[in-house]
C-alpha cells in the first residue's frame, strides 16, 4: 500500500515503472506508513499512464538512515505536463542517488565547531562591547566611537 498525505490530491497509482520511461518529477520525502506506525523515506515518481499522471512510490527505508533533506528533481515542466520531458526513470533515479550521496558526504565532512574556543571568543567580544571598544575580525567589523 502507498501512503497518502491528508489534504493532498490523490493520483492514480502505478506499481511498476520502466527504466526508459519518461518521467515528470521525482520526490523523496519522509512519510508515515499507511498503518501510521513508522516514519519512512519514500521515493515518488510521476509518469504517464493512459494519458493521465500516475504516481509510483518506493519505500527506501526508515528515516533514521537518511541524513539528507527531502529531494525534488524535475524531469520535465510540472506546469505543463504535455511539454517534452527530458529525463527517464533510470536517469532521474541515478540523479537522486548522486544528490543524496553528495548531501550525505557534505554532512559527514562538515567541521564540528570548537566549542571551547567559541565560548572564549564570546567572552572576549562581550568584554570589548562592555568597554565600548571596536572589534575587528575576518567576517565582521564593529567600530564604536
Amino acid at each position: 500500500m502507498q501512503p497518502h498525505q491528508l489534504r493532498h490530491k490523490e493520483w492514480k497509482e502505478t506499481y511498476e515503472v520502466f527504466p526508459d520511461e519518461k518521467t515528470l518529477l521525482l520526490i523523496e520525502r519522509n512519510e508515515l506508513t499507511p498503518d501510521n506506525k513508522e516514519w519512512r523515506r519514500y521515493q515518488t515518481i510521476f509518469v504517464v499512464r493512459r494519458d493521465e499522471l500516475a504516481k509510483y512510490m518506493e519505500d527506501l527505508g526508515p528515516t533514521l538512515a537518511f541524513t539528507s533533506s527531502p529531494l525534488v528533481i524535475p524531469g520535465g515542466d510540472p506546469g505543463d505536463i504535455h511539454a517534452e520531458w527530458a529525463m527517464t526513470v533510470a536517469e532521474i533515479k541515478a540523479h537522486a542517488d548522486e544528490l543524496r550521496a553528495d548531501l550525505m558526504n557534505r554532512e559527514i565532512e562538515r567541521d564540528m565547531p570548537d566549542l571551547a574556543s567559541g565560548y572564549h571568543d564570546l567572552v572576549d567580544q562581550e568584554g570589548l562591547a562592555s568597554k565600548h571598544q571596536s572589534q575587528f575580525g575576518p567576517l565582521s567589523r564593529t567600530v564604536r566611537p
